[in-house]
């Protein structure tokens, strides 16, 4: 799969989704640190990728209005890349075969929706 790290999600969990097998990249490396949250949506939608938060605002948001694939780590960003491979195994498959999802990840289990709240 395909993973889009917004700008507030630290280089250690694009790592983790590289050396699990996955294509995963930041903000920063697209050259988009400084844009807006509907921006990051666009391009990731265009790229084909999940675009994975820390942000609830911006999550919250896009619960209401599912548009792409959303990944929202709703946990402290230290412990996100290790939450992250520990729990990836038990959504990737809705990830892969859904279009418009949106997926908070905590550290106790995870939330989805398709549609729009």
């Amino acid at each position: 799969m395909r993973f889009f790290c917004d700008h507030n999600v630290p280089e250690s969990v694009a790592s983790r989704l590289r050396k699990l097998g996955h294509d995963a990249w930041t903000a920063a490396q697209a050259n988009l640190a400084y844009v807006d949250d509907d921006q990051l949506t666009v391009y990731a939608q265009e790229q084909k990728a999940v675009l994975v938060t820390h942000d609830r605002e911006f999550s919250q948001r896009r619960r209401q209005m599912v548009v792409g694939k959303h990944l929202w780590l709703a946990c402290n960003e230290f412990d996100a890349a290790d939450l992250l491979e520990e729990r990836l195994p038990e959504f990737i498959d809705q990830l892969e075969r859904q279009g418009d999802l949106w997926v908070r990840l905590r550290p106790d289990g995870f939330d989805v929706s398709r549609q729009w709240s």
